[in-house]
């Protein structure tokens, strides 16, 4: 018969684990002797460590126990652990957070560069070549006609005289130019002066407004005050 009023006597134990590696997880393995399924709890706490616990029986009111708490790599997602027990050992399965790895593009061929050959280079140039040299002395000969009779053009001296007739005729037209300039300032310093007057004007009649509008103004309060007074 069982002694129900006794109390347990509890002996402590610690179960050996061990890790090991799957390709796409990390298992933790517990040996636990002498237990059974139902008698082991399993529980992932929030400070990302699991927890172990158990006890047995061993005879009377002698009970074996153990407590066990181990962290979890941070590598294993919590949220999907399992565990399975078989023949006294405890399984329990850690899946790996999946990361997606960015697709890269295999690197386009380089193209190797083309070499020319010394026979082609030289073809090249020769396609490419000089004027033969009675060509390139035409052209010089050429170029410096062109700049020595533009230069005659602008500094060369004028052939001939001038006659008094042209000297007339040059004098009128600097008369009819320096007539049409002044004509021209004046005007313009007539414009000058009717804007000027203008804004005298334009300033003179907006200081009259104003003393009118403050006359008015005065006339009223006093008005007022008067009509106050009565």
């Amino acid at each position: 018969m069982a002694n129900f009023g006794t109390e347990r006597v509890y002996q402590e134990f610690e179960p050996a684990t061990r890790w090991t590696s799957e390709p796409d997880a990390e298992i933790l393995v517990a040996d636990l002797p002498g237990f059974k399924k139902e008698q082991v709890k399993v529980a992932v706490t929030s400070t990302r460590k699991l927890r172990l616990t158990g006890e047995r029986p061993t005879g009377g009111n002698k009970w074996i126990r153990f407590h066990q708490e181990i962290p979890v790599p941070l590598t294993v997602d919590i949220d999907s652990v399992s565990a399975m027990f078989k023949d006294y050992k405890l399984y329990i399965r850690h899946p790996r957070i999946k990361t997606e790895t960015p697709q890269t593009k295999p690197p386009a061929p380089v193209k190797p560069p083309v070499v020319a050959k010394p026979h082609d280079q030289h073809e090249a140039k020769q396609s490419h070549g000089s004027k033969p040299n009675d060509q390139l002395k035409h052209d010089a000969e050429q170029k410096a006609g062109k700049v020595k009779s533009g230069k005659e053009g602008l500094t060369g001296e004028p052939k001939g005289t001038l006659s008094s007739k042209d000297h007339e005729e040059k004098d009128k037209v600097g008369a009819i130019w320096f007539e049409k300039y002044k004509e021209a300032t004046g005007n313009v310093v007539k414009e000058a002066k009717s804007k000027r007057q203008l804004l005298c004007n334009l300033t003179a009649s907006i200081v009259l407004v104003l003393l009118i509008l403050l006359y008015a103004r005065n006339a009223v309060r006093s008005s007022l005050v008067w009509n106050s007074e009565e």
